[in-house]
């Protein structure tokens, strides 16, 4: 069962257990004037106890430990461990999902916007919770078709910008354009496509990026961003492995 499931599983299920309980007909109505003010609204004793139960087992789950780093992981431009691996990571994951869902292709590109990363990432170990600070949005993962010449105009946004969270590809920043592009270990071609791996917020041009909203073909996954991540740490987590990433030099200035 997904994570993202059975979190809205147990909220849900609370609500429609509360929506049971005994409804009331309105039969007149009196306007008066009220002091509003909290110690004049009663705590309804039953919601708290129908609650508590849920919000303990979530409260445990965000300390979860599912993973442990070598060092602290921060954003940085052009490049950084931190955008590398959510990057890498994504792709992965895409992958994964695309398998999962029978398609009979695979991502080229990930990108994982500057912006959605909310914060860093401790050396030692990484909780649930944490991995909500990173990424406390609903994002989900989609799949774009693109043509090499949507994936340079992308990528030269990206240069203007000074960098971002790449996974795939490497280039090289000149007068704020994207040169030299390999994708995988080839050099992109402009009348190829490729497809991207990525969330539906900049897919629907958040961020700047109204380039992606002119894609070929859209897929959407069936998962969200931050349980891709939860999954990937987790099964590093399995694993034994831990977290080691070092810039590598995918995108670099002239």
């Amino acid at each position: 069962m997904r994570r993202s499931f059975s979190y809205t599983l147990l909220i849900t299920w609370f609500f429609l257990f509360w929506s049971c309980k005994t409804h009331y007909i309105q039969s007149s109505v009196e306007n008066r004037n009220l002091i509003v003010s909290d110690s004049f609204i009663p705590v309804d004793s039953q919601l708290v106890m129908a609650y508590f139960p849920y919000k303990i087992i979530l409260e445990q789950d965000m300390l979860r430990v599912i993973s442990v780093s070598a060092e602290e992981m921060v954003k940085d431009r052009p490049e950084s461990n931190l955008t590398n691996f959510l990057a890498d990571l994504l792709l992965a994951e895409g992958e994964n999902e695309l398998t999962r869902m029978g398609k009979n292709f695979k991502p080229d590109i990930s990108y994982f916007n500057y912006g959605g990363i909310r914060t860093f990432l401790p050396k030692g170990e990484i909780t649930v919770g944490k991995i909500f600070e990173l990424m406390p949005f609903e994002n989900e993962m989609v799949f774009l078709k693109l043509s090499g010449t949507q994936v340079q105009n992308f990528l030269n946004g990206i240069a203007r910008g000074g960098g971002d969270s790449l996974g795939g590809i490497h280039f090289i920043i000149s007068d704020n354009k994207a040169k030299n592009v390999m994708v995988g270990e080839k050099p992109l071609i402009p009348d190829s496509f490729y497809w991207m791996v990525t969330n539906d917020y900049v897919a629907a041009g958040g961020d700047d990026r109204e380039v992606l909203t002119q894609n070929l073909e859209f897929v959407s996954g069936e998962i969200k961003i931050r349980d891709a991540i939860i999954s990937h740490l987790e099964k590093m987590q399995e694993s034994g492995e831990i977290i080691k990433v070092k810039p590598d030099g995918r995108i670099s200035y002239e």
